[in-house]
């Protein structure tokens, strides 16, 4: 493939996609038949010059290829350093808890109900504070106590931990891109009614992550009155995603009203930045982001990777590699497994020489080079 742009070579994104087009026995016309999307900028994507970074692209390019989007972000990653594996292993016990799923004597225990409350507790803390490892370190023991419901269980107690601890493990396998397995776990939540509205956030959250926003959208239809604010965000985003940008901003609107903090209401500025940039509203996710003052580590660190892609499209590179530096020191693995900010490593170098150095000693961190 001849590359283009003073040698530029593809993000990995970009690199993934001639593969499978070529594997596919695809032109570059039949791909953009399938997907619908223009032919140039799958030849730009190819060449090194572009870069994806919104969910209805990668989910059209995913649809056309007949692929899980993972195939063109490349997630799970292969393992980088101790801390990389470690969170790689999540995999391995997910498929054993699914494993064991089955089996007559897997419902949780009575008298371990306190102490997998507070594994739940301890892996909701860590992952809100970005530290993966820390988060991925609980898992094997809470897997274990979690058990799976069996039948003429009616323990609610039990239930809402059990469906709060599965949440969790789900979250983390959707970020390390094991979405087969993360809808595996989710299946094991089986929620009372209290708990429902946080089982039902995830899988809109990892329906949009597989390309099936139409899907999660079906997931949630219900009496608008009685979705709570945390179904609502991820709701906005997936008709962002499908062009839908009226019902978003309703939603969003819906989602803020209903915001009795001011971490809520940063959460609901965060959502609108970026079903912003689903929209390609490149300037509105800026506006959108600075609204997000109260943030836990993780989803800052997320939301600085979206707004560094902001700024790079519209020429502010050093200010986008300021972000994107920022997001790792926050919360460096959560950063490394971001796949729009792997692609931003690939991106920001060619545009912004000044930065390359640093974005270099990045890559390395992330396994890329």
């Amino acid at each position: 493939m001849t590359q283009e742009m003073n040698g530029a070579d593809p993000t990995p994104a970009g690199r993934n996609l001639s593969e499978w087009r070529i594997r596919r026995g695809l032109t570059v016309a039949g791909l953009a038949m399938r997907s619908g999307l223009p032919e140039q900028l799958i030849e730009d994507l190819e060449t090194g010059r572009e870069w994806v970074d919104q969910r209805r692209i990668l989910s059209a390019f995913a649809t056309g290829l007949r692929l899980d989007p993972t195939e063109l972000t490349g997630q799970p990653y292969m393992p980088c350093g101790s801390d990389h594996s470690t969170v790689h292993s999540l995999g391995w016990y997910a498929r054993r808890h699914l494993a064991r799923s089955l089996s007559a004597d897997s419902a949780i225990r009575e008298a371990d109900r306190e102490q997998l409350a507070v594994l739940v507790d301890g892996l909701q803390a860590s992952d809100d504070a970005g530290d993966l490892v820390s988060a991925a370190l609980k898992v094997p023991e809470l897997l274990e106590l979690a058990g799976s419901p069996q039948p003429g269980d009616a323990d609610r107690g039990g239930d809402a931990v059990r469906a709060a601890a599965h949440v969790s493990v789900g979250r983390l396998l959707r970020r390390l891109g094991y979405r087969d397995l993360a809808w595996g776990v989710l299946t094991q939540a089986c929620p009372p009614v209290e708990a429902r509205p946080s089982v039902l956030g995830e899988e809109i959250r990892l329906l949009l992550d597989m390309g099936q926003a139409e899907l999660a959208i079906a997931r949630s239809a219900q009496g608008e009155a009685d979705i709570p604010a945390e179904v609502l965000l991820p709701l906005a985003v997936a008709h962002a995603t499908l062009g839908h940008e009226a019902e978003s901003e309703r939603l969003l609107a819906s989602a803020h009203e209903k915001a009795v903090d001011v971490q809520q209401r940063s959460q609901a500025a965060s959502a609108g930045a970026f079903a912003a940039a689903e929209r390609g509203a490149y300037p509105n996710v800026l506006d959108r982001a600075a609204g997000a003052v109260c943030l836990q580590a993780g989803d800052r660190s997320s939301l600085l990777v979206l707004t560094a892609s902001a700024r790079a499209r519209l020429g502010l590179y050093r200010a986008a590699a300021e972000d994107l530096a920022a997001a790792e020191s926050i919360a460096p693995l959560h950063t490394r497994l971001d796949p729009l900010a792997r692609e931003l490593v690939s991106v920001i170098p060619v545009r912004a020489q000044e930065h390359a150095a640093v974005l270099d000693a990045m890559a390395a961190r992330f396994g890329m080079r």
